[in-house]
Parts: C-alpha cells; structure tokens; sequence
C-alpha cells in the first residue's frame, strides 16, 4: 500500500533540482534527455570555473528518494488533471442530460491519465474485490456490498458504471479530489464487477484482496468465442494474483473450481449439497432443456459424470478417467425451500456458522450468488449478523428482479443474455401460480453479442403452458417470433413489435398513401363538380402540402419500438397481476430509458444504497 504523497513539491520556492542518469523523467511536463541534461551540467561546471560559488550555497545534488518524490509529484499532477477533467465531462453529461456522466468520466480520465486505475485502487486501505463471471456478477456484488454495509464499512461499487475498466476508473474518479488523492483517505473497500475477458488486465493493475469466480457458460460467441478461450484468460488471471489473494470459487462448477488448483494462496469454495434440487428429482422439468457448455475433464479430456445435476453442467461431478472431482466446500447449502415466487429459505452451513437466511430474489442461481457472497464475507472474517441482514434486506440490482409499478400492474425485469441464463428465467417462471405475461426484448447490439443464433438452444417448448400471453420486440424481435413458432406458440396470439419496419413495409406504406392521395385527386376532379363535405370520400390522413403523412404503425394494426411494445404488453396484462419482462442487455437499458422517461423510475445513477 503506498503511503500518501503530495501531489506537488512541498517547497514552491525552491526550483526543480537537475538530476543525472539515463532514465527519462516520467510523466513530467518537460522532459530531459540525457544529451541536455549533460550539457547542462558542463555549463555549470565551466561557470564554477569562473566564479566559484560558496559551499554553503551550494546545491546538494539530488538524492534516491527526492528523484522518487519527484516522480510521485508528477504522477499526482497527472492524476489531478485526469480527475478534475474525467469529473467535468460527467458534471456536464448530466447537465445536458446526455446520461449519468460516470462511464465517459472514466473514459477521459484514462485518455489523459491511462495508469489512473492504478494510482487511485492503490489508495484503497481495505483494499479491493473483484467479482467476475458469466452470470451473477451484478447480484453477487450487490450481495457482497450489502453485507460490508451492515458490518460497518464504508463501501465503494462500480455499480454507476459499467464492468470495463472505464467503468472501474470513473467509480473511481468520482470519488477522488481534485488533488488526484482519494476522500475520506481512501478508507473503504472496493467491490468491482469485472467483464470475463478483462479480469486478467483488472488484476494486474488493481491490488486485489479477494478474487470471486461466480460460473462459467457460453456467451456473446462473437466476443468471447466458446468457455475454453475465457478459461484461458481466466488461467492468466491466476498466474497474475498475488498468493495473499483470496480466492472464491464456484465448487459446483467444474470449470471454476479447477481454478483452485492453479493457485498457491488460500481458495474458499461454495456450493449447494441439497438432493432434492437434483434434476433427476424434478419430472415436470427433467433434463431436456438443460444447455451444458462444459463437461471435460481439463486434466485428462474424460467426460464428467453426475450424481447431483442442479442446471446446465453445475452440480456435483466426478472424472471416473483421472478421479478428479468436485472439491470439498467451506460454505455449502444444505437446504433450500422456496416460500413464495422470489422468496428462498436456504440452511447455510460454515466450519464455524449454521443458519437459516432468506433470499429475497427467485432461482436457484441466485441462492448461488448468494452464497458466492457469504463465502467473500467469510474469508473477510465478517460477523454472523451483518451477514444474515445484508441478504436478507437486500433490494433487487438493476434489471435483475427489479420491481416497477405500471398502471396497476407490477413489471418485474429479470435480465437474459445466454440460454442457460435463460433457460433458468423460464424455469423460474414456471414456480409461478399463475400464468406468466411476458415482454421478451431480443437486441444484437455490440454489448448483446451479433450472433443470436442461441436463441435456438433455449427450451421455449417446455414452458408454453406457462405463457398467458406474450409480446416480443427488439432489433431482432422477428428472428425471436419464428422460434417462438417453431416451438408451437399460436402466431395470432402473438405480439410482434420490431424496433423499426422492414423496407419492403416502408415501401408498402408509402405505395399505398400515394395511391390515396392519387384516388382523391381523381374524385375531387371528376366532372368538376362541386360536392359537399358530407359527399366527399373518407379521407385516412391529413395532408401537409403536396407529401401525404403516412398513417402511424400504431393506427395501421402494427406495433414498433419499446414504448409501443411496453404499451401492448401493459394492456395485455390484467391490472393487479404481473407483467415479467424478459430482456437481453441493451434491451433492458432501453426498458429503463424508457420508465425513467414516463418518471415510473430513477436513474440508475441516482439510485441510493451500498
């Protein structure tokens, strides 16, 4: 931990001290080669030579540690110009209302200061947690945050931002002062959600106290490519961790757990040991839908076998080639009872806890992010209480359970962006006791990942009698629809709402107006004769000149955008029921826009808690 350090020279009279050696001073604002510096140095031996100086007023030369505070003083001057300019383009992103301003701070911030990361995560006297994985990252963290929250400790999330590292440094940056040094001293722990592909580079840079590894599926084929080439970065992550890391692994999930046998320092595993949860045990579900993406043995290639199966490839697993098999966990559930929709009672058992706590979310993922939570508590030696209560008073991250009251009815968003994700949504939706109304949003923006051939691998099949009704809309809301059908879903009752028509219907649109404004000419000048206003045609448009406005989708019979599709859904959905709207990534910010702007929600940004 570095100590701290002024971010300019303490003494402002005295001037810069010239200094030898061949390394260039940096970062500085001027800099000086070793052919400068040596003439300079033989001017000022040639001037000695003519009028000698007293050795009282002398000046020394440099010593180790005043080139080190040097170096500090223009580190800290870079970092000041990053904060104090990263914190002005997000005061004005708000102030022009183009979003939070807390990505694009990080953005400058790391522009003129790329190592800002860095000098800023060093501050941090607690230290920092880094939580990475393919689904869970989000809850786990806000878990995690709750819990230290109610223990006492001041907390600091990348939760305004997003999981890159400019979402890391605009967290960052916004709680820095002007002089580049952190508030409060820096006297906070960190928990920062970290995106699968860049959690080697965020480990490097940022001095990590504990590592969490939620689970591994395949995601954003285009991005990432299969689960082999993200366990690869994942290999290098670990090579990079310092052994007083602590490591948090998913025992259930035998691509993460073999990570603990790659690492020197302390590993921490989770996992759920209840046979009841067991897929074998569940008829109405059974194995079919059930996407595995991985099921090898990394250290001899043989096929894992199963004696407990939860979902996907998470479950308890044994290599008969080699004998490797699931690792023997520290913080394990031995019981999880579901009280209602998204309430779960899971017995959690410690080598020093047992308790009961509730886990106020749906599915049986997040009794695991929540046990990935209570294991970091844990390693970090966090009492009982503060454990229980941050659980169990928790309120539903962004997207993910969220609850939004909407004339009458509740919106409950639950975030999908791969088909085991889901697979598992449609699972749980299935424990309702009711019929389910659902607004699926498929996007294919860059965040979502081009490729949504996915879609394919997810089981519709199993769950159309749960479906009361359905709405489906995104950039890729027609690819959705026919997979819909060729699962057996009646296309007449189906809402299909793209973002925008297709060419051939814009062509259609402005054929058929032409063809009306042309009809009424003819009638209009037909014999010239003068006819009333009762007489004259219907006319299915206003005019504006001589260009006809075409008839809104909405009045034509066809739905577009979010707005419109949200609209249709609301309606479809009886008032005191519940509208569960089912999205990819992009698509739930959109979600999101739009409820802030019918003023049904905050701001992500302006959201309060830990």
């Amino acid at each position: 931990m570095q100590e701290n350090r002024p971010s300019r020279p303490e003494n402002k009279e005295t001037p810069p001290k010239r200094r030898m050696g061949s390394k260039k001073v940096a970062p500085t604002t001027e800099i000086v080669t070793d052919e400068a510096e040596a003439e300079i140095i033989q001017a000022d031996i040639a001037a000695e030579e003519l009028s000698p100086v007293p050795a009282s007023e002398q000046t020394p030369m440099p010593t180790s540690s005043e080139k080190t505070s040097s170096k500090q003083n223009g580190h800290g001057l870079r970092a000041s110009l990053a904060v104090v300019s990263g914190r002005t383009a997000g005061a004005l992103s708000r102030r022009l209302h183009l979003g939070g301003g807390t990505s694009i701070a990080g953005v400058v911030a790391q522009r003129l200061y790329p190592d800002i990361v860095e000098h800023l995560s060093t501050q941090l006297q607690q230290g920092s947690i880094l939580v990475t994985g393919t689904n869970g990252k989000t809850t786990t963290s806000g878990f995690i945050a709750a819990i230290l929250s109610d223990a006492g400790l001041r907390v600091w999330r990348n939760r305004e931002g997003s999981n890159l590292m400019r979402g890391i440094a605009g967290a960052l940056v916004i709680r820095t002062q002007p002089n580049g040094r952190l508030r409060r001293s820096g006297q906070a722990v960190s928990i920062f959600e970290v995106d699968e592909a860049v959690m080697p580079q965020a480990v490097r840079t940022i001095p990590t106290r504990i590592a969490v590894f939620t689970n591994l599926f395949r995601d954003q084929l285009d991005r990432y490519g299969e689960v082999d080439s993200v366990l690869k970065r994942w290999e290098q992550t670990i090579k990079a961790l310092s052994p007083e890391t602590i490591l948090v692994l998913n025992a259930d999930d035998p691509t993460v757990a073999a990570l603990g046998t790659q690492f020197t320092g302390r590993v921490v595993y989770f996992g759920i040991e209840d046979s009841e949860l067991d897929l074998a045990n569940q008829e109405e579900t059974g194995e079919r839908h059930q996407v595995v993406d991985s099921h090898i043995c990394p250290r001899c290639g043989g096929e894992y076998t199963y004696t407990l199966r939860f979902y996907s490839h998470i479950g308890h697993y044994h290599c008969p080639q080699c004998g490797m098999g699931r690792p023997q966990v520290d913080i394990r559930a031995t019981k999880v009872e579901n009280e209602s929709f998204d309430r779960q009672r899971i017995h959690v058992e410690t080598s020093t806890q047992a308790g009961e706590i509730t886990v106020p979310l749906p599915g049986i993922y997040n009794v695991y992010n929540a046990l990935a939570a209570i294991a970091t508590a844990q390693a970090l030696e966090v009492n009982w209480e503060p454990t229980i209560s941050g659980i169990e008073q928790f309120k539903p991250a962004f997207g993910r359970g969220e609850r939004v009251q909407i004339a009458g009815r509740t919106a409950r968003m639950l975030l999908a962006k791969n088909p085991t994700g889901f697979n598992e949504v449609l699972r749980t939706l299935q424990t309702n006791s009711n019929k389910s109304h659902v607004l699926f949003v498929l996007n294919d923006n860059i965040a979502d990942g081009k490729d949504i051939s996915w879609i394919w691998d997810i089981d519709f099949e199993q769950a159309l009698e749960g479906f009361a009704t359905l709405t489906v809309a995104g950039t890729r809301a027609r690819d959705l629809a026919l997979r819909l059908k060729y699962a057996g879903v009646d296309v007449h009752t189906l809402v299909v709402a793209p973002s925008t028509p297709l060419r051939a219907e814009k062509r259609e649109e402005r054929t058929q107006a032409s063809a009306r404004r042309r009809s009424r000419q003819r009638n209009n000048s037909s014999n010239h004769l003068e006819l009333t206003e009762e007489e004259l045609p219907p006319v299915e448009h206003e005019t504006t000149g001589a260009i006809p406005q075409v008839i809104p989708p909405r009045a034509a019979g066809k739905t577009y955008g979010i707005a419109q599709a949200l609209d249709r859904a609301i309606e479809r959905t009886p008032e005191g029921e519940t509208l569960f709207i089912v999205p990819t990534y992009t698509g739930l910010l959109e979600i999101h826009r739009e409820l802030e702007r019918r003023g049904l929600t905050p701001h992500y940004w302006e959201e309060t808690g830990p």
